[in-house]
């Protein structure tokens, strides 16, 4: 019954083999400090290597991904050999052929899969969004009984530090500061009324 999911996967696993080959597993065989050109990196400071810290990363991720692909591929086959290949293995019902034709490596039928996607959310967000959520909706306490500082105040704050008065944007305009160290709306003059006050 399944002869053509069982070549279809033998096909898929013979790709995965390769472009894990071909690869050389992401550059992973290589040393890091090659691509540097350095004979040793505990001189470095992280951020100096930045950018190849960043991309040896990313070829660790792309190996485990085929590495992973590669496993699902070698379980559906082993399903296919013990018999057991299309039923779900939640409730135990037949997964159906359409669906395993478009996902040979489906291992849910639909109506457990999507329980489980309820269960476990996909993980393609930084997980420290979930704590950061929803900003300062969180602490946002103007709507209540509460006069303490919150987080929205916070916010306020802190940019005000931002704020530029109005009259700070004529570029005919310099500020004088006074005695006290502080500039203010009073202390800005004119260039021509700041050169007649010059000696």
């Amino acid at each position: 019954m399944w002869e053509e999911a069982r070549t279809r996967l033998q096909q898929m696993h013979a790709q995965t083999e390769e472009r894990i080959r071909t690869t050389g597993q992401y550059g992973l065989g290589d040393a890091m400090r090659d691509e540097l050109g350095e004979l040793s990196m505990y001189d470095n400071h992280p951020a100096d290597i930045a950018s190849e810290l960043f991309e040896r990363g990313k070829d660790v991720a792309l190996r485990d991904g085929q590495k992973l692909r590669l496993q699902a591929i070698e379980r559906a086959q082993q399903a296919i050999n013990g018999g057991t290949y299309g039923t779900c293995e939640a409730c135990g019902q037949a997964i159906g052929e359409e669906r395993m034709t478009a996902n040979p490596l489906a291992t849910l039928c639909i109506d457990c899969k999507r329980e489980d996607e309820a269960v476990h959310p996909e993980r393609s967000r930084p997980v420290e969004e979930e704590v950061l959520w929803p900003g300062y909706g969180r602490t946002d306490m103007d709507d209540k009984d509460y006069v303490a500082f919150d987080g929205e105040d916070s916010w306020q704050a802190v940019e005000r530090y931002n704020e530029r008065p109005e009259y700070a944007h004529d570029y005919n305009q310099i500020p004088l500061d006074d005695n006290e160290g502080v500039v203010d709306e009073i202390d800005f003059v004119s260039n021509e009324q700041y050169r007649q006050q010059l000696p």
